[in-house]
């Protein structure tokens, strides 16, 4: 099988070296399990349309994605594991931020007293309004700033579009070491870690490609060459979840789409 490859959501500049050499490692192991794969990672179309490419052959998406989004078609493979805080085996828990100026002067002590403030968020992310609403209650949560990714979510609060923000646990990390904007902010809760977003293919990908898929991404996490990028993309292993353990995932997926 020969399809396109994409690893969109934590595809920073600053460790897009570390994504393609991890990628470029987990060629050569598919290619000795006898899958074509392509020679690079897919940056040119938008990560909806890789998502629902009947041909995909290997993505990581976002768990609203693949629950209730345009991933929604997708075979799991595999959930990561990363070593960040707030990250635990196969899930990621959101933080929520507010300006370390204003948690210095006692102005948001927790989460409760930002009740009904305006929030930065990522567009179709758990960790954005399913994960306040799950939080506050849908009447404390205020005016939504939907930012296009996390990312930019954390440099809306820090610039002061907002009052806080609600983002994942490991793109928060990402951004203590790399996103000046992060210096500025603080964290003033966390919520219960829920499923990672997983590494999926194609509905049409047959279940023993799959499953080599899954055996390549685990030698490639266990090759000593990739010891390095592994670090800076802080992905330690992968666990074998399954359908159901994305359960949790569609019952936060479901709270963006009730009722105000």
């Amino acid at each position: 099988m020969s399809g396109p490859a994409a690893l969109p959501l934590y595809d920073w500049p600053e460790i897009r070296d570390a994504t393609d050499g991890l990628w470029a490692a987990m060629s050569q192991h598919l290619a000795r399990a006898g899958i074509e794969p392509p020679e690079a990672l897919d940056r040119a179309r938008p990560a909806a349309e890789l998502w629902s490419d009947p041909s995909l052959l290997f993505a990581q998406v976002d768990a609203h994605a693949h629950v209730a989004g345009a991933a929604v078609a997708t075979r799991l493979i595999c959930a990561p594991v990363y070593e960040a805080e707030g990250c635990g085996a196969g899930r990621v828990a959101t933080v929520f931020l507010a300006p370390r100026d204003q948690a210095r002067r006692g102005g948001a002590a927790g989460l409760a007293a930002l009740s009904g403030a305006p929030f930065a968020v990522a567009a179709d992310s758990l960790s954005g309004e399913p994960a306040l609403v799950d939080a506050l209650g849908r009447a404390a949560v205020g005016e939504l700033v939907v930012c296009p990714d996390p990312r930019a979510a954390l440099v809306a609060l820090a610039e002061g579009r907002a009052q806080g923000a609600a983002v994942d646990a490991l793109s928060w990390a990402l951004a203590r070491a790399h996103e000046p904007a992060a210096a500025e902010l603080t964290a003033i809760g966390w919520s219960d870690p829920a499923p990672a977003p997983p590494f999926v293919t194609s509905a049409l990908t047959e279940t023993g490609v799959r499953a080599r898929l899954r055996a390549a991404l685990v030698e490639t996490l266990v090759d000593p060459a990739t010891e390095a990028m592994r670090r800076e993309l802080m992905l330690a292993r992968i666990v074998a979840f399954g359908d159901p353990d994305y359960d949790p995932a569609r019952r936060l997926a479901a709270l963006a789409r009730a009722p105000g």
